[in-house]
């Protein structure tokens, strides 16, 4: 653990205005009064484990607090599945820096709307029939995704809302099917419920192509009951999203009357962060023999299993 890490612990400062620290104690069991017990409970478990050469600042490992609801044996459970997962699949964390996929970024397949949801989480939008398999690979895609994501967490807002995701199906095909493993969407899935630190809120699919059947059938028996129960299906309906997200920031593709959705300056604000990334990939898990779920590992091994297949011919 080096130095800097651990001088940095002190330095947090909550930046949560009083609606959402009451929403974070009724929602997350976190009480003000009790964070720095909490945060500095988490930080002796990580401390006691030499294989975790991770971060343990006050605003990193509450990531983890809030995600499990302040429940620290769970909490401490995900940091090692979140290290694990990328001790496991090296080839698909490498060079994982926003520049590196600036391809992908600029193909438009990832972004996120500039306003909020009607709940104030942040909306990320995934327009996979963007992505010219010929291009660049799934891995670039996952690697986009995960970046996008890393950086939602960042903000205490997005902690305590959680975040919620628009998959646009248009134009997905059998191009991409036959690029990818059919449980690519399950495999997604695994990631989100059993190795990253934020609250989904919800999932909602749009323009569902005939070839989605085949492999959400396939995927649907491996997500947990709670995550099925935040799925949502629009179809063409699109205008559903209004139920969700204000009509006045919904791009009108989408049934809205904003402008139409374009990445442009997500994109810009993400491209700023490769030296922040850099230092990310700095820590990690040393040795691969320190993951200890209960329940999950089924979950996890799915992830890993899957990953290193993610390209077919």
């Amino acid at each position: 653990m080096t130095e800097e890490a651990n001088n940095s612990a002190s330095d947090y400062q909550c930046t949560l205005p009083p609606d959402l620290l009451q929403k974070a104690e009724k929602e997350l069991n976190e009480k003000p009064e009790w964070r720095s017990r909490d945060i500095q409970a988490l930080r002796d478990m990580v401390k006691k484990n030499k294989d975790l050469q991770i971060r343990t600042d006050d605003a990193f490992l509450l990531r983890f607090l809030r995600a499990k609801k302040f429940e620290y044996d769970r909490s401490y459970n995900l940091i090692l599945s979140h290290f694990q997962m990328k001790k496991e699949n090296p080839k698909l964390f490498e060079n994982l820096r926003p520049s590196a996929v600036k391809h992908v970024l600029e193909a438009g397949v990832t972004g996120v709307l500039p306003h909020r949801d009607k709940e104030g989480r942040k909306v990320m939008v995934f327009r996979p029939g963007l992505w010219d398999p010929s291009r660049f690979p799934i891995d670039d895609v996952f690697r986009t995704n995960f970046l996008t994501l890393s950086k939602l967490i960042q903000e205490e807002e997005s902690q305590v809302n959680g975040v919620l995701m628009v998959m646009d199906l248009k134009n997905v095909g059998w191009k991409h099917v036959k690029n990818i493993s059919p449980l690519y969407s399950k495999r997604i899935m695994s990631l989100l419920q059993d190795a990253f630190p934020a609250r989904f809120k919800g999932l909602h699919y749009l323009n569902e192509p005939a070839v989605f059947d085949y492999i959400f059938a396939i995927a649907k028996q491996f997500m947990k009951e709670k995550t099925v129960s935040r799925l949502h299906f629009h179809g063409k309906n699109v205008e559903e999203l209004t139920e969700f997200i204000d009509a006045e920031y919904l791009p009108e593709e989408y049934g809205g009357k904003a402008p139409p959705f374009s990445n442009k300056d997500w994109m810009e604000e993400l491209l700023k962060c490769d030296a922040e990334f850099d230092e990310e990939a700095k820590y990690g898990l040393v040795s691969g023999s320190s993951l200890n779920q209960k329940g999950g590992n089924d979950a996890m091994e799915c992830v890993m299993g899957s990953y290193r297949k993610l390209s077919v011919d």
